[in-house]
């Protein structure tokens, strides 16, 4: 399958984009006002049970309720610090009856570091898929358009969940999500009014200083979730804004779970039993996607929910971290049974925010705005500050950007092929993960391949590789460059263009131009005046051809 004209989309008529970095983990462990208790006897009386624990411990506790796999949530006072909680823990595991006793922990998707939105403006009749480099272009790219090139019409559709902040409308999105459901417990949190209910959409995180806890930052609503969303699944070839890796063929069940000052494990752990076993949802997922994460190794709690979703066939892909530590400090990330996804940047390498280690199993495309806005991941967003207000596209960087991708590739597996096991996506993933072309140390077996992965599902025949272009030309305007060239492979899914400058007799680094369509044999770009050169290739699911290079061209300012 052919894909055609992606270069020519448009951006909704919107005027800009923002750009933020979007993290996954806090470095520490933050106050938390409630514990989890597993009892010996699975049916106890929750109430009576707070008075005898609160007496105790001599600090009152208050019965919240008692989760999908048995366990029991009671609430604190208020909000301590972990060192408290920890010794509260330490006096509840000593009494007979309890199999273990934990801290509900809060778990995060912070926005931090922001990159001033002048950096990501991009005007309206600029294309959009074009500024998704973490797609296509061959260096940092995943090779998005060689899973695409092999699915077919016939193809079923799989849900992916999205664990997170919950959505926003938004026409680029809208068309690929179904269900969803809201698992906050708390109102001091959901934003929203009230307590768990079926409407997954997002109000809002804003937080003003000091709301969360002591010296906690104010910042302005994240929208993480709709950025999440869209990486898998914006609606892709409807000539309008960005492309999910979906393709079309993923729907998202989006999950609240983070609201005001992030969201708690326990609310967290049921989201995921509810999510992969299609007890009350009638759209069980094959996929999910928990661009989340907090301080500690994995509990008991987060485990077990975990081990029930794999058992029922689902594949679970969560972030690793962005605290440029050790993975294994953190969870979900040091989970057992989860495809734990670090970040690289687009010289392929390690973005320097990303966690690492031995619990990590391959990377994949994360951005680094850091280095420039259009570094980033480019999604689906909001353009409120709070509340919800127009649909708008954003730069983030993370490794929450990162994981959306594995968990989409993840969820084409299930496409191609419904049987297959969460053990075997984890395996075709890591297995079919190209190296590194910069240095990525601890970040797994490679950069997530899409095309390699769908073609290995069953030892599927890979296409052999493309054809270079031939008589690769770039002739001068006044203010543009048109380049020519001839198709010689009948088997390529675009080509790769790419241009350096000359300034004081000296060449730049070369810079991506366009991923133009299978179809194209020539392509006008608008530049400055100066000398340049040009180089394109061709690709497909099985790799790249050669590099063409072009003479210098001087072009005069328009």
């Amino acid at each position: 399958m052919k894909i055609r004209n992606l270069r020519l989309l448009p951006l909704l008529g919107l005027t800009s984009l923002i750009s933020l970095n979007a993290a996954a983990v806090t470095v520490e462990h933050k106050p938390t006002d409630q514990i989890i208790i597993k009892f010996d006897n699975a049916n106890v009386e929750g109430n009576s049970q707070a008075r005898t624990l609160s007496t105790r411990l001599n600090k009152k506790l208050a019965f919240v309720r008692k989760t999908s796999q048995g366990s029991y949530v009671f609430r604190l006072p208020s909000r301590e610090n972990f060192s408290s909680v920890k010794a509260y823990l330490k006096v509840l595991k000593a009494i007979s009856g309890i199999k273990y006793a934990e801290a509900d922990q809060m778990m995060f998707a912070i926005n931090d570091l922001a990159v001033p939105p002048t950096e990501g403006i991009v005007g309206t009749k600029k294309p959009i898929y074009d500024l998704q480099w973490h797609y296509f272009e061959p260096v940092g790219g995943m090779n998005a358009d060689g899973a695409w090139n092999q699915l077919d019409s016939s193809d079923s559709v799989v849900n992916v969940a999205v664990l997170d902040t919950g959505i926003t409308a938004h026409p680029d999105l809208d068309a690929n999500v179904i269900g969803g459901t809201d698992m906050i417990t708390a109102q001091s949190i959901s934003n929203d009014g009230d307590g768990r209910d079926a409407d997954p959409s997002d109000p809002g995180d804003w937080v003003s200083r000091g709301e969360c806890y002591l010296g906690s930052k104010a910042s302005n609503s994240s929208w993480h979730g709709t950025h999440v969303s869209g990486t898998i699944s914006a609606f892709t070839n409807n000539s309008a804004g960005v492309a999910g890796v979906g393709y079309n063929k993923i729907n998202i069940v989006p999950v609240r779970i983070l609201g005001k000052c992030g969201g708690y494990t326990s609310d967290i752990a049921d989201a995921i039993v509810w999510a992969a076993t299609g007890e009350d949802n009638p759209n069980k997922a094959q996929v999910i996607n928990m661009s989340i994460g907090g301080a500690g190794s994995c509990n008991a709690t987060y485990q077990q929910a975990i081990d029930t979703a794999v058992a029922a066939g689902t594949t679970i892909v969560v972030a690793a971290g962005n605290s440029d530590d050790d993975a294994g400090n953190y969870t979900p990330a040091s989970c057992n049974n989860v495809i734990s996804v670090a970040s690289t940047n687009r010289a392929g390498g390690r973005a320097y925010y990303s966690n690492y280690g031995d619990v990590v199993d391959l990377a994949a495309p994360g951005g680094e705005t850091s280095t420039g806005a259009r570094n980033g991941v480019l999604s689906t967003l909001n353009e409120g500050t709070t509340v919800p207000a127009a649909p708008t596209y954003a730069y983030y960087q993370g490794t929450s950007m990162a994981a959306p991708h594995v968990a989409a590739v993840a969820g084409l597996l299930y496409v191609k092929k419904p049987s297959v096991t969460p053990t075997e996506v984890k395996t075709i993933l890591t297995s079919t993960a190209r190296a590194f072309p910069d240095s990525c140390v601890q970040c797994g077996s490679g950069i997530l391949d899409a095309g390699a992965a769908i073609a290995a599902l069953d030892g599927s025949v890979t296409p052999t590789e493309p054809a270079a272009p031939s008589n690769f030309t770039a002739i001068a305007g006044a203010g543009t460059v048109t380049l020519n060239w001839s198709d010689q492979s009948t088997n390529e899914t675009g080509f790769y263009i790419e241009k350096r400058r000359k300034f004081s007799n000296q060449w730049g680094t070369y810079r991506s131009v366009v991923r133009a369509a299978a179809d194209s044999t020539s392509y006008q770009d608008s530049v400055f005046g100066g000398t340049y050169q040009y180089r394109i290739r061709s690709q497909n699911s099985t790799g790249d051809s050669a590099w063409v290079v072009s003479g210098e061209v001087s072009v005069s300012r328009n």
